[in-house]
């Protein structure tokens, strides 16, 4: 047996999924979440990377580190929106009209 480190990577991608889901902001995303935060050595570091690739939109208007606290405060309550808009699918024919 070794002491030595480990194989698990030092961010929970999967945790950090559901967080951003659950704030609607992993729909869309131009790569899967672990390629965007490969080499990340925190997870505060992993939310930057992301929301400075992914959405540096919302860095007009928000401070990065005040979102990053909230994406780990949706981890913290492991609040996931995994029924959410981003699984909506329109159909292709229109609402039926409702009788007046």
């Amino acid at each position: 047996m070794s002491n030595g480190p480990t194989d698990k990577p030092a961010v929970d991608a999967e945790a950090l999924a559901g967080a951003l889901r659950a704030l609607g902001m992993l729909y869309g995303a131009s790569q899967p979440l672990a390629e965007i935060i490969a080499g990340a050595k925190s997870e505060a570091e992993a939310i930057r990377m992301y929301i400075e690739r992914e959405r540096p939109h919302l860095l007009a208007s928000y401070d990065l580190e005040t979102l990053v606290k909230m994406v780990q405060e949706a981890r913290d309550a492991k609040t996931d929106a995994k029924h959410g808009v981003e699984q909506f699918s329109p159909s292709d024919k229109p609402p039926a009209k409702r009788r007046s």
